[in-house]
């Protein structure tokens, strides 16, 4: 084992530990006015991310040395786990609620989104049951019966209801049946019928469907439902090309709600500016490159799932986020990995960067390693 964690990727190692770091700061330069005002405290958040950061750190350091086929074994207990956790919330009189929202559960100490579990164990479950089905994920029962899996998540998280995570989730999800060798023609038969359900989620409820008109006219809606959306393109503007200095920002004087969670790229954005963002996008650009680098080198197929599930959820998460916080989509609540403060996320997402070190810790030797083909239909 000590000789495969010395082939481990280094780039991602190096790269997720200063991103770890530099969130810690971020989430005080953009919290503590938030923190003085409702607790009393400048650095209330700050504590709590310093803590998260410290088991993020204990559990990173566990993954990256324990084989990775240990949580494949195990990938049907974690997606049972998965499922009646969602359940849980759901239904348990006692589970914790946030504007409505049942995501949470909270053991006193720590509080933490069940659908952050869900994420993780669906990639590991589906890495296991597509490296079983080998090529009879081409037939269309194989292939549905996979669907059905991702299926069965998703739909427990919209009741939740959480549309963001669903949406992420889903597309994880059908990539890796892509990447797995589904069929070509049956993943554009579900790609087709999800439109209009999509379209319905989105429209169905009056919130998003407010959300949606304040993206298409945010002048109208600016002081409404499009208030975060504007002041985060407030707050990027004010950070111009070199930004107004880390801790100098005004947004997160009570202009911007949400500035350490769901609008941490707009602060970041304000006091880093225009390069310094450019070089956030650039870590995670390279770490997203690598990932998908260990993907194709995995010694075998779960590994190749497993790589390229855990890289393509921290891809798309930094496009939502910084997609919210540009204007280029409706504004939805997903936070910005390993710099935005939120709930557990950050040991979640240092677990699965640990897992995907430990299968870079054992991949082949280019260009005798596996790679992510698919066959033409």
């Amino acid at each position: 084992m000590k000789s495969n964690l010395a082939r481990m990727d280094l780039g991602i190692f190096g790269l997720s530990l200063l991103m770890l770091g530099f969130g810690v700061v971020l989430v005080y330069s953009s919290s503590f006015a938030v923190a003085q005002q409702k607790y009393g405290g400048a650095d209330f958040f700050l504590a709590r991310q310093a803590i998260r950061a410290i088991i993020a750190l204990v559990c990173f350091v566990v993954f990256i040395n324990v084989d990775y086929h240990v949580w494949i074994r195990l990938g049907n207990l974690g997606y049972a786990a998965a499922i009646l956790l969602l359940l849980y919330v759901l239904v348990a009189p006692n589970a914790q609620a946030v504007k409505g929202a049942k995501r949470w559960i909270s053991l006193g100490f720590v509080t933490f989104q069940v659908s952050e579990i869900a994420r993780i164990a669906l990639v590991v479950f589906l890495a296991r049951k597509l490296s079983e089905a080998g090529e009879s994920i081409r037939q269309w029962k194989v292939f549905l019966r996979h669907l059905m899996y991702i299926g069965v998540i998703c739909g427990l998280i919209i009741l939740e209801p959480d549309f963001s995570t669903t949406m992420l989730i889903g597309i994880v999800g059908i990539s890796l049946l892509f990447v797995a060798g589904s069929n070509f023609f049956h993943l554009a038969a579900v790609a087709l019928a999800g439109i209009p359900v999509a379209i319905y989620a989105m429209l169905g409820t009056s919130y998003r469907f407010r959300r949606v008109l304040a993206f298409f006219n945010p002048g109208e809606y600016k002081e409404t439902v499009g208030y975060q959306a504007y002041q985060a393109m407030i707050g990027l503007g004010n950070g111009g090309i070199l930004g107004q200095g880390l801790g100098q920002g005004q947004q997160k004087y009570f202009y911007l709600p949400e500035p350490h969670t769901d609008f941490a790229f707009s602060i970041l954005g304000e006091e880093i500016g225009f390069v310094g963002l450019l070089v956030v996008l650039a870590i995670f650009a390279y770490i997203v490159v690598r990932g998908i680098r260990v993907a194709m080198r995995a010694p075998d197929k779960e590994g190749q799932v497993m790589a390229f599930g855990f890289t393509l959820m921290v891809a798309i998460y930094v496009v939502l986020h910084s997609s919210v916080n540009t204007g280029l989509v409706p504004t939805t609540g997903v936070p910005l990995p390993l710099l935005s403060y939120g709930g557990m996320s950050l040991v979640f997402t240092m677990s699965a960067i640990g897992i995907l070190l430990n299968i870079s810790s054992q991949a082949q030797e280019a260009p005798q390693g596996r790679k992510l083909k698919r066959k033409r239909t």
